[in-house]
């Protein structure tokens, strides 16, 4: 893919949301993004033919139904576009996961202060946006398939979380344990809708 297509394609919205409601809805067809995305047929068709392409995704016939799936290369992008969206927002998920790795490497038990105020700084900040995310969706009565895609996006977010906390438990206190069960439950509950 060239730099320039690159630039044109995921600096735009409707590709960007293209992309992220394939990987919201797993396995799923051009009228269905095409509502998800707010776009015209011709617009989503146009998208996904630039997108396939590329190798970001791939079509497969069933019957009468055309089903579209993101690619390996495809999920490789959308952990992309989640990571430029969390660096834009002033977060990375790399920086929690290297200082994490560095404890482990370490084998040091005591956590520290500042170790500690990042992780729970992180949760509060993902239970903040799941929690509005998924009440201004149920407050307005949003279709099941528009909330996964907003919340879709934050698995790795949590996966990571999880993954820290289960290497060192010290790295959180009841009220982050709370809020992490929190938003698992919300997650599980819009996911498994």
């Amino acid at each position: 893919m060239t730099k320039g297509y690159a630039e044109q394609l995921f600096l735009q919205e409707k590709p960007t949301l293209a992309l992220l409601a394939i990987w919201s809805l797993q396995k799923t067809y051009a009228s269905v993004i095409t509502k998800e995305i707010n776009s015209t047929f011709a617009h989503t068709t146009k998208i996904l033919s630039k997108m396939e392409d590329h190798g970001l995704i791939q079509f497969s016939v069933e019957g009468r139904v055309k089903y579209v799936e993101l690619t390996d290369h495809g999920y490789r992008v959308v952990d992309a576009l989640k990571n430029l969206i969390m660096a834009i927002e002033g977060e990375t998920p790399e920086s929690i996961e290297e200082s994490k790795k560095e404890d482990s490497a370490t084998q040091d038990i005591e956590v520290s202060e500042e170790d500690k105020r990042l992780t729970m700084e992180h949760i509060d900040r993902l239970h903040g946006q799941i929690v509005s995310i998924y009440n201004d969706h149920f407050n307005e009565n949003s279709e099941p398939q528009v909330i996964k895609m907003k919340i879709g996006p934050f698995s790795r977010d949590i996966q990571l979380l999880l993954n820290s906390i289960e290497e060192n438990e010290n790295l959180i206190d009841d009220e982050g344990l709370d809020k992490l069960n929190e938003i698992q439950n919300i997650f599980d509950l819009v996911m498994k809708q």
